[in-house]
């Protein structure tokens, strides 16, 4: 008995240190608040399922970029040491651009991740399945049709939040997130009605904000699009200030699937290259895995040493 009272207030505690850390305090700037909840808040959504401790991450610089890459093994994506050119699921999945779902998810980590592999905007959907009829219209009328879904598969990243699902008998058990977790982080993105969105740019940025709905459909359709625009503009500045730091789109040998990463290191003697992308993920994979004009730009980069050695023994001769 005493075991099970320990451990039911070390579970409160927990709770209560997680409710903590994401609420905002009355004199934050919320737009500031807004703009770093990708980045601070983690998985505080998750309603007793996963990791709290993990953490999503942004930068707009590469001080910030240099800082995210601790050098863990954790974060490298290895090769088969006996198998060293056999295929690499992680990279093959980035390489060739597979689709984990499509339509509306439900997981905040899941949906963070496709939008940065996919490099397409986040658009977050602030329902509420039971006391919201706006909210329900809306999706009835636009945003679960064939119509729409199809245009977001290929410009947008689709997350729906239901603070309502936690709120229904029949589907709470199910529920990935609870309603008061889903309400703090709309309150932190500035947003205070359902339905209400939130788009984000692949690295964290929030480029646009709706916050209600009036009924007028053709009116929200458009700012939707502008928003998703806008969003996709300032992931193209920011990639242009990466370029400017050394990121580069790197390319399959297939053709398949382009990698925006800055090279940060080359083994010439295994042919091993290491790529850390705009997002902070460190991948290692072998030179034969991209395509002929990358390899080509390693090979300029770092002459090979049996080339020099071969240039050394040229000039003796003379």
């Amino acid at each position: 008995m005493r075991q099970v009272l320990l451990l039911l207030g070390l579970s409160l505690a927990a709770s209560c240190t997680t409710r903590k850390e994401i609420e905002r305090p009355d004199n934050e700037d919320p737009s500031v608040a807004a703009e770093q909840a990708l980045a601070n808040l983690g998985n505080p959504l998750l309603a007793n399922k996963g990791d709290l401790n993990a953490v999503n991450v942004s930068v707009s610089s590469s001080e910030e970029l240099e800082k995210i890459d601790n050098g863990s093994d954790e974060e490298l994506i290895w090769t088969d040491a006996d198998h060293p050119d056999a295929e690499i699921p992680e990279l093959t999945e980035i390489f060739e651009h597979k689709r984990q779902g499509t339509g509306w998810q439900s997981n905040m980590s899941r949906s963070i991740k496709l939008a940065r592999r996919r490099e397409q905007p986040l658009i977050v959907w602030f329902h509420d399945s039971v006391i919201s009829p706006r909210s329900n219209a809306l999706g009835s009328q636009y945003l679960t049709t064939r119509e729409f879904l199809d245009w977001a598969d290929n410009h947008a990243v689709l997350l729906r939040l239901d603070s309502g699902a936690s709120q229904d008998d029949k589907r709470a058990d199910n529920a990935p997130y609870h309603a008061d977790s889903i309400n703090t982080l709309q309150r932190r993105y500035g947003l205070t009605r359902k339905p209400s969105f939130a788009i984000l740019t692949p690295h964290g940025k929030i480029a646009a904000r709706i916050d209600g709905f009036d009924g007028m459909l053709p009116g929200f359709i458009i700012e939707l699009k502008e928003g998703v625009a806008r969003a996709d503009k300032e992931f193209a500045q920011y990639k242009d200030r990466l370029a400017e730091r050394g990121f580069r789109n790197w390319t399959s040998a297939n053709g398949g699937r382009r990698i925006f990463a800055k090279l940060m290191r080359f083994d010439i003697d295994k042919g091993v290259v290491y790529l850390k992308e705009s997002g902070g993920r460190i991948t290692r994979t072998k030179l034969t895995h991209f395509c002929h004009e990358d390899i080509e730009y390693l090979q300029k980069q770092f002459p090979s040493k049996r080339s020099e050695k071969t240039s050394a023994e040229a000039k003796d001769a003379l």
